[in-house]
């Protein structure tokens, strides 16, 4: 496998969010979108791949899957990948809302949740408002962005965590479990992606009939 069909199986593997009623080949089309897009950033971050010997700065000091898997991690802690928060379709309680004068106003976008900061244009926070493989890839560039400063301040990998979730320094207790299940996805090999995909494939088709029948009686 390449990285981008790597990354596919391991979103496939992951439990998806319940509020996600799409079917599984919709989900694989959807999951392949995020593994480009997460391919790309974590390449430019790194300067390989097509970015290599190209006037490119390397901002992750890691290896280019480590920091593919850091994004997938923050991706799921952030937002399960839940298919209306990827579509910028949130619900009044989600994407960080603040109710003004009775209307929601989101401000945190793409499953990584990123809101409106220095580290973040107008240009480019205006871009992260859709599923299309465009927007997704802004978000996780702009994801890799953060990351990549919390690591330069922290040397860690749960430090850039830590630093993503806002505490401001390296040592945050909501940084623990993120960084636990980086580190058990990192050490899994492919033929257990696979296993799990096939699980989470059982699981959400017998969902789903469940639901189609529900609604039928």
């Amino acid at each position: 496998m390449n990285l981008i069909e790597l990354l596919t199986v391991v979103l496939m593997s992951m439990q998806p969010a319940y509020s996600d009623k799409e079917a599984w080949g919709e989900r694989v089309v959807r999951m392949e979108v995020i593994a480009k897009a997460v391919d790309e950033a974590a390449g430019r971050a790194t300067c390989t791949g097509e970015h290599e010997g190209v006037a490119c700065k390397r901002l992750w000091a890691g290896t280019k899957r480590s920091l593919a898997m850091l994004l997938v991690t923050k991706g799921y802690w952030e937002s399960r990948f839940a298919k209306n928060v990827h579509d910028g379709q949130c619900r009044v309680y989600e994407c960080d809302a603040a109710v003004v004068r009775g209307v929601a106003m989101h401000r945190a976008r793409s499953p990584w949740q990123i809101q409106k900061t220095g580290l973040v244009t107008r240009e480019e926070y205006a871009q992260m408002k859709s599923g299309s493989l465009e927007s997704t890839t802004m978000a996780a560039i702009v994801a890799t962005r953060h990351l990549s400063l919390g690591f330069a301040k922290c040397h860690t990998v749960s430090g850039a965590i830590a630093i993503y979730g806002g505490a401001g320094y390296c040592e945050w207790p909501g940084a623990i479990g993120r960084y636990k299940f980086f580190n058990e996805i990192s050490a899994r090999d492919e033929g257990e992606f696979v296993k799990l995909a096939v699980l989470q494939r059982e699981r959400l088709e017998l969902r789903l009939s469940r639901e189609v029948k529900s609604v039928k009686k």
